[in-house]
C-alpha cells in the first residue's frame, strides 16, 4: 500500500473510535425531565404527546426511553417513573404522562 492509503485508513480510523466513544457517553438522566407512567400510556403515544418538546422521529425517542431507562421489551407499568428526551430548561410544567399539557 501506498503512504496516502495508510493516512486515509488512521484517519478513518481515528474517526470512528471518536464517534464510538462519543455515541457511548452515558446520559445525564438529571438534566431530562421525569414522568410518572400513568395506566394505558405507551412509549408510541408518549412520544406523540411530547413530540414538541423533543426533535427526534417516534422510532428514535422509543428507543432513547428504552436506553435510558433499561427498558428491555419496551413495556410500561402504571406508576413507574421514566426518563423522557426532553430537557428540564426547556420544559417547565408538572407531568403525569396520563394528563394532557
Amino acid at each position: 500500500m501506498s503512504k496516502i492509503h495508510y493516512v486515509v485508513f488512521s484517519v478513518l480510523s481515528f474517526s470512528f473510535l471518536v464517534a464510538l466513544l462519543y455515541a457511548t457517553e452515558p446520559v445525564e438522566k438529571e438534566k431530562y425531565v421525569e414522568i410518572t407512567v400513568s395506566v394505558g400510556d405507551t412509549l408510541w403515544n408518549l412520544a406523540e404527546k411530547y413530540k414538541n418538546e423533543h426533535n427526534l422521529s417516534r422510532e428514535e425517542f422509543i428507543k432513547w426511553v428504552m436506553d435510558v431507562n433499561q427498558l428491555p421489551n419496551g413495556q410500561l407499568v402504571a406508576g413507574e417513573k421514566i426518563v423522557i428526551p426532553v430537557l428540564k430548561s426547556e420544559y417547565n410544567e408538572p407531568l403525569l404522562a396520563g394528563k394532557e399539557k
